[in-house]
């Protein structure tokens, strides 16, 4: 099942050489393909209503009655958020600064990530976000500006369907305000070329010394979807509460229509490149973590536009009008692995086992549910950190296919995997090994190829156990491990998109 099928390698050679129509020819080989895999049962469902993304009104009213509940976790939740607002209303950064430009890491963290860490070559120093956003004196470039403004955006909704502020909060006028600001600032002035048009293509972006690379074109939809999921989460809440006029509105749905392009095309373009499609050893990475961040993009764009026929493409790759090289179906049929499966092809381990394998480790077997991002081996945190990224997004993404007509979470693949089975898989861990534990060869011996993460840290598993316990309420192997997710998470379920998607 798992592998670059000769029509994926089509599809590059064609898209490489600039052959539209062989490329639309091949797009139909590639959709006669990805339909081998199981199709969503629903259809798309056109909302005239905001919020319709990741949340619905209905949503957003439920989340209310448990925030108004005295004592209850989405009580506390929302008291925390709320700091969370009045940091971000008081702190000294020109929120009003933006970049246009071809260093991609300029986006990834003014944009796109908040915390300043990350890999040695995507850091940028303060001094030079600083200069290439144009931030007024005396104040500091601002950092995720896409997450804050969702955040904003969020606080606003929630108080204007019902929720109280705690004593001496931000009311949500000043929550609405500074969101608007970010999000217009970026959509006039942001991602631009030099003649003011808005970037298109992966190979206009460049690193740190402004020199075009393929390691930065590979990157560049997965630091855009990233960012770009939380400024559609923030426009779609925003519109809830009628924070733009006509022609604001325009120019959100403009900037947001040329992000779709921009990732699309990003997204076309690794299958493209030789170092993804010249051997077996490097298949694995055309199914990992960045090609679910394209995807939660351009699904997200995609129902925040109400564009049914782009939804659809983006999930079967079967429209000639709007080629996805690798849409969602035979993405997840290669990200997740199910029963009787194998592992796809990728880096020759170094050594038996992760201790001896830097950077890359897989055992030669997979066990059901586990996530195909697991070879990482760069530190001890990636293991696990990776799976469970994709794992927080593929939920990301069946909350937005759920509210536009499909079931994303009673989906299973060719080899019956599912949302809910690597919710399990990794459920193992949290029990036996413990958050932020590491694995060892005797407190994992219950759970199933546990070989192929001794020495990784179990992190980033919290969230995806709240989340799991809130929609698979019956699976008592996700729901024994609840209470103790909900105490460990901390602030990573303050995240805008995910917040309130808990039991209390």
């Amino acid at each position: 099942m798992h592998g670059v099928s000769s029509n994926f390698k089509r599809l590059a050679t064609a898209f490489a050489t600039g052959s539209l129509c062989a490329f639309l020819l091949l797009q139909e080989s590639v959709a006669q393909d990805s339909g081998a895999y199981p199709t969503l049962s629903g259809a798309y469902r056109s909302s005239p209503q905001h919020p319709r993304v990741f949340i619905t009104p209905a949503d957003i009213n439920d989340v209310v009655s448990r925030i108004i509940a005295p004592g209850s976790f989405s009580a506390q939740s929302f008291s925390r958020l709320a700091n969370q607002v009045q940091s971000h209303l008081a702190a000294n950064v020109d929120w009003d600064a933006v970049y246009s430009g071809c260093d991609l890491d300029i986006y990834l963290h003014a944009f796109s990530y908040e915390p300043a860490s990350g890999y040695a070559n995507e850091i940028r120093a303060e001094s030079q976000l600083t200069t290439a956003l144009h931030v007024k004196p005396g104040l500091a470039p601002p950092a995720g500006a896409a997450i804050v403004a969702s955040r904003l955006a969020l606080y606003a909704a929630l108080i204007n369907a019902g929720a109280k502020t705690p004593a001496g909060a931000p009311t949500a006028d000043q929550g609405t305000a500074l969101a608007k600001r970010i999000l217009l600032a970026w959509a006039g002035r942001g991602f631009r070329d030099q003649n003011g048009h808005f970037l298109n293509r992966a190979e206009q972006f460049c690193d740190g010394q402004a020199r075009f690379n393929r390691l930065e074109e590979n990157n560049v939809g997965l630091q855009i979807a990233r960012g770009v999921i939380y400024s559609v989460h923030a426009q779609d809440l925003l519109q809830s509460i009628a924070a733009f006029n006509a022609t604001e509105t325009t120019e959100l749905n403009a900037f947001h229509a040329a992000m779709f392009d921009l990732i699309r095309e990003a997204s076309n373009f690794r299958f493209t490149l030789p170092e993804l499609n010249r051997s077996a050893d490097t298949r694995c990475e055309l199914y990992s973590n960045h090609a679910g961040a394209h995807l939660a993009g351009l699904l997200a764009i995609a129902r925040l536009l109400d564009d049914g026929r782009k939804v659809n493409a983006v999930l079967y790759g079967n429209d000639h009008s709007i080629p996805v090289a690798l849409p969602w179906t035979a993405w997840f049929n290669h990200a997740v692995y199910g029963e009787n499966d194998k592992p796809i092809s990728c880096y020759k381990n170094k050594g038996p086992d992760r201790s001896t394998s830097p950077d890359s480790f897989q055992t030669p077997v997979v066990a059901p549910g586990e996530i195909e991002d697991r070879y990482r081996n760069h530190n001890a945190s990636q293991g696990f950190g990776y799976p469970l990224g994709v794992l927080a997004g593929l939920y990301n993404m069946a909350e937005l296919m759920e509210n536009a007509g499909f079931d994303a979470y009673g989906y299973r693949g060719s080899h019956k995997q599912s949302i809910e089975m690597a919710t399990r898989y990794y459920a193992c861990y949290g029990k036996y090994v413990g958050f932020k534990k590491t694995v060892t060869a005797d407190n994992a011996r219950a759970c199933p190829d546990y070989p192929q993460y001794i020495g990784q840290s179990v992190s980033g598993l919290e969230i995806n156990l709240v989340m799991g316990a809130y929609r698979f309420p019956g699976n008592s192997l996700i729901t024994e491990l609840e209470a103790a997710a909900k105490a460990a998470a901390g602030a990573d379920l303050l995240d805008a998109i995910r917040f309130g998607r808990w039991r209390d």
